[in-house]
């Protein structure tokens, strides 16, 4: 393979990714090497030169153009706050309501409770570790689509209860080696709380992540039906 003429050579997708890499790496496009950045025009016209389906594509800049609406937090590992928003062009049809419901239900894994207001439709969940929210906006033919998440539960729940026994244990440690000259207890005071921290972060860090997904798949796919019940 390595002997074959370079012209000649079919690359793995993985080779390609590499390729692609180095080559933006190495020779930056005019617009970056500006700071000015790409328009997502501009992405779908080098993903096409590459073969990448725009719609793909877009999806992805929707991504990573949505997670500005979130704010990680440094000591948890994660936000405690979630919000995505999309605007499309169309007004979603009342008469689709029970699949737009269907959709948020599937996606969001809970029952939940509608609401209609002012021609807006709002749907919420409510719960201890979790408060869910999904509304489409409809105004002069556009809609906003927006999720959002508050984790301020979830976090208390996560570090709280473990918190408080690693807290007793070390206190326990603590007295153990004032006491006794006990060397476990002087181990158990300086070591649990630095090994529960990490263990703690990475778990809400999971949470958060995982409800970050759900809420920009939900996102996603009712901006697809939105954009759809237009045609």
């Amino acid at each position: 393979m390595a002997d074959m003429p370079i012209d000649e050579r079919k690359f793995t997708d993985e080779e390609v990714r590499e390729i692609l890499k180095k080559a933006v790496e190495k020779a930056p496009s005019r617009a970056l090497a500006k700071s000015e950045g790409l328009s997502l025009a501009d992405l779908k016209a080098i993903g096409g030169e590459v073969g990448i389906d725009p719609a793909r594509l877009e999806d992805a800049a929707r991504a990573v153009a949505m997670k500005g609406g979130t704010r990680q937090h440094s000591i948890l590992g994660g936000p405690t706050v979630l919000n995505f928003e999309r605007k499309v062009e169309g007004e979603f049809d009342p008469e689709d309501t029970p699949e737009i419901l269907a959709v948020i239900r599937r996606t969001m894994g809970q029952q939940g409770e509608v609401d209609e207001i002012h021609g807006s439709l709002e749907w919420k969940a409510k719960g201890e570790a979790s408060e869910r929210y999904v509304t489409l906006s409809p105004r002069d033919g556009v809609t906003t689509i927006c999720s959002s998440a508050n984790l301020s539960g979830a976090a208390i729940l996560t570090y709280l209860p473990p918190g408080i026994m690693g807290a007793i244990a070390s206190f326990v440690g603590l007295i153990k080696f004032a006491k006794d000259g006990s060397q476990m207890g002087l181990v158990v005071f300086l070591a649990v709380l630095p090994i529960l921290y990490p263990i703690l972060r990475t778990v809400f860090s999971k949470i958060s992540g995982s409800e970050s997904a759900k809420l920009e798949r939900v996102v996603d796919e009712l901006a697809r039906l939105t954009e759809g019940s237009g045609d």
